[in-house]
């Protein structure tokens, strides 16, 4: 991350910046352009580890999967045994 950091950083320093990109940035930090470098910097950094990735999904293909089915199985269980307690405790399950 470092590299695509400093690339982003080169960037400006060249003077070989995506003029739009930082147009955009110049309005959203409303005229200071050290603020609208700093965005820049960041935007141009996030769309170079997008670049970098050909497959988002090759890197963690469920990544909720697991705890999902964790809580699921709990809560499902708890309930259970919350519904053939009350029911032992109320003499209606014998």
């Amino acid at each position: 991350m470092k590299n695509r950091h400093s690339e982003g950083i080169r960037d400006i320093e060249n003077e070989n910046i995506d003029q739009e990109l930082f147009d955009q940035c110049l309005k959203y930090a409303e005229g200071d352009n050290e603020k609208a470098r700093k965005i820049y910097i960041h935007r141009r950094t996030a769309e170079l580890e997008f670049q970098g990735s050909d497959n988002l999904d090759s890197n963690e293909k469920w990544p909720m999967l697991t705890p999902l089915l964790v809580l699921y199985t709990l809560g499902t269980v708890g309930v259970l045994i919350l519904v053939f307690w009350f029911l032992s405790s109320k003499g209606a399950w014998q």
